[in-house]
C-alpha cells in the first residue's frame, strides 16, 4: 500500500550549468502530471511525461527542473556588414543636421542586429546528468509514498480493529432487546386497553416487532467487509478506489444498525463506528 504523497529534490552541477529537479506528488483520483522545465529542454516534456507515466500509478505530480548559472560563455557573432551600413547612415545624418558633435563608433554597436549570441545547446553528457537526477528524484519521492503509505496501513488496521470491537458489544446489547420491547409493549397495550392482554396477539406482535429490530445480517455484511477490506491492504498494486468502496459499504451497515436499534447504548457505538469509517475514508483518498 502506497501513499500519493511524496516530495524529493535535488540540486547539482554539470561542466555547463547548475540545475534543480523538485518532483511533488498529492492526492487524486486519477494520474494527473504536470511538467514545468526551462525553454532550452522544453521538447524534452513528453519523454518527462512518460518517464513519469511509467513509474507512477495514481497522484497528481508536478516536476520542476530549473537551469540556471551556466559556466559556457556563448559564442557571438559579428554582422560586419552590417557595422557599416549603420555607420554610412550616421554619419551622412550628421552631416545633413550639422551635428557638432563626432559620432561614436559604440553606438553602433548597440543597434539592432550588429552582433548575435548563439543559443546555448545542452551537451550530451548534462542531458544524461539530468535524466540520472531525475531518476533519483523518482526514486526518493516513490520511498516517501511507500512509507506513508505504511503508516497509513497501520492506522488502518487500528480503526478497523476498533469497529469489529464494536460489533460484538453491539451483539450483546442487543441480546434482551426484544424481551424488553416486550415488556415494554405489555405495559402500554394494557394502560390503553384497562385490560389483560391476549399472550398469543402479542407474542404476534412482538414477532413483527423483532424482525424489523433484527440487525443480524447487517452484523454479517460488515464482518464480511471487515475482512475483505484487511484481505485488500496487504494486496499490492492500486487499492485505494476498493477500499474507499467497501468503507462506504461499511457505512451503510452501520447507518441501518443504527436506523433499527432504538436503544441509547447502541447509537453512541454507531456514532463512534461512523466516525472511524469517515477517517477510514479520508485516508483511503491518500491511498494509490
Amino acid at each position: 500500500m502506497d501513499s500519493m504523497t511524496g516530495y524529493a529534490f535535488l540540486e547539482k552541477s554539470t561542466e555547463q550549468f547548475s540545475y534543480s529537479v523538485e518532483l511533488k506528488s498529492l492526492n487524486s483520483r486519477y494520474l494527473e502530471i504536470y511538467v514545468n522545465v526551462p525553454k532550452i529542454i522544453k521538447n524534452e516534456e513528453n519523454d518527462l511525461h512518460n518517464l513519469l507515466k511509467q513509474r507512477f500509478g495514481r497522484g497528481k505530480l508536478e516536476l520542476n527542473i530549473d537551469i540556471f548559472d551556466w559556466v559556457v560563455s556563448k559564442p557571438i557573432a559579428i554582422n560586419s556588414d552590417m557595422i557599416k551600413k549603420y555607420y554610412r547612415e550616421l554619419r551622412h545624418v550628421h552631416r545633413e543636421l550639422g551635428i557638432a558633435e563626432p559620432l561614436r563608433f559604440e553606438s553602433v554597436l548597440k543597434l539592432d542586429g550588429i552582433s548575435q549570441r548563439d543559443r546555448s545547446a545542452i551537451s550530451r553528457t548534462s542531458r544524461g546528468d539530468i535524466y540520472a537526477t531525475i531518476g533519483r528524484v523518482v526514486d526518493r519521492a516513490l520511498d516517501m509514498r511507500r512509507k506513508e503509505g505504511a503508516a497509513i496501513r497501520k492506522d488502518l488496521a487500528k480503526l478497523v480493529s476498533e469497529i469489529a470491537g464494536h460489533i460484538g458489544a453491539i451483539k450483546n446489547a442487543t441480546k434482551n432487546s426484544v424481551k424488553d420491547k416486550k415488556e415494554t409493549l405489555r405495559k402500554r397495550i394494557e394502560n390503553v386497553a384497562g385490560a389483560k392482554v391476549d399472550d398469543v396477539r402479542l407474542c404476534t406482535e412482538i414477532a413483527i416487532l423483532a424482525d424489523k429490530l433484527d440487525i443480524n445480517e447487517e452484523i454479517i455484511r460488515l464482518k464480511d467487509h471487515i475482512q475483505k477490506f484487511k484481505a485488500m491492504m496487504k494486496a499490492g498494486g492500486q487499492v485505494g478506489k476498493k477500499l474507499d468502496f467497501l468503507a462506504q459499504e461499511m457505512f451503510r451497515e452501520v447507518n441501518t444498525i443504527g436506523s433499527k436499534s432504538n436503544n441509547a447504548e447502541i447509537a453512541h457505538m454507531v456514532v463512534d463506528m461512523k466516525n472511524h469509517i469517515e477517517m477510514i475514508r479520508e485516508h483511503c483518498r491518500n491511498v494509490v
